[in-house]
């Protein structure tokens, strides 16, 4: 009877599996247009803190509820961040043919812009998908959980990115990659990263 007991580490291992596929699923779908991949990596990351948390019912329900309700605020910083990171990546590939001691130091400024933005975004869409407030609170508290963090925002920085340079550099197993991407991929990696948001998260979210 122990099999049929919902609380079995068997059962709870397969709802966390199924949560992962089918947020993964549902993210992929939702960001099929490109400019709202801000809004379903919110939404994704609402589903896999709940997950981390041990709520495992209605996931789809859950994701599309997460998607509307944070919609505006993670289009408008999804957005925001993509324009920022253009206009960073231009000016570090003009100030990288200067050599003059001046373009130097705008370069290394603009370097530490370009590495700002990035923690921002590894931060700001769970931010948003754990609390209520508005995109300016949003964004400093990204901030100030990232830099007060600072291992885990290291670690989260290697599990968001490493997985990606791999893709990219195997080219030979890319339809393998592809394949893991596709079923499971940004889930798993939203869920592992959302294991170290949860444990920052949870004392503030106990206050609520």
């Amino acid at each position: 009877m122990n099999w049929m007991n919902p609380d079995n580490v068997v059962h709870v291992a397969l709802n966390k599996i199924g949560d992962v596929i089918i947020a993964n699923l549902l993210f992929l779908l939702c960001s099929v247009p490109l400019i709202t991949i801000g809004p379903a990596l919110s939404a994704l990351y609402h589903c896999m803190l709940r997950t981390v948390k041990g709520n495992h019912t209605f996931t789809v329900k859950t994701f599309f509820s997460a998607f509307r309700q944070n919609f505006i605020q993670s289009f408008l910083i999804w957005i925001g961040l993509c324009a920022a990171f253009i206009i960073t990546a231009l000016n570090l590939r003009f100030l990288a043919h200067t050599v003059s001691p001046a373009g130097q130091i705008f370069f290394l400024l603009t370097c530490g812009t370009a590495v700002l933005l990035a923690i921002t975004a590894l931060y700001v869409f769970p931010v948003i998908a754990a609390f209520k407030g508005t995109w300016k609170m949003h964004l400093k508290n990204a901030l100030l959980f990232a830099f007060s963090h600072l291992p885990s925002t290291l670690l989260i920085a290697v599990v968001s990115t490493l997985p990606m340079v791999m893709t990219w550099l195997d080219i030979g197993l890319l339809p393998l990659y592809a394949c893991c991407w596709f079923f499971f991929g940004f889930g798993l990696t939203a869920y592992i990263n959302s294991l170290l948001f949860y444990r920052m998260f949870r004392p503030y979210l106990e206050q609520k």
